[in-house]
């Protein structure tokens, strides 16, 4: 998790100045419900590591994997 304010607990993204809840806006639908592990780790992927980081898939997929089982969203879920 980042520190220095609230975080998301599924992706550890700040969170947005003004937003309630646990989950930042790429973790949740409009309701503020945690999307599925799977949509966010696919956008975890797509946004972060290989669209900001420029990771080639499989190395993005394996780092989302990793940063989402650190996260207290993920913690005891299989994967």
């Amino acid at each position: 998790m980042l520190m220095g304010g609230p975080a998301c607990e599924s992706c550890g993204r700040p969170m947005a100045v003004g937003r309630s809840g646990k989950y930042c806006e790429h973790c949740s639908d409009a309701k503020g419900a945690l999307l599925s592990y799977d949509e966010v780790h696919r956008r975890l992927v797509e946004r972060e590591f290989m669209g900001r980081n420029g990771m080639q898939r499989e190395q993005a997929e394996v780092a989302a994997r990793n940063a989402l089982s650190r996260m207290p969203a993920w913690q005891g879920a299989a994967r």
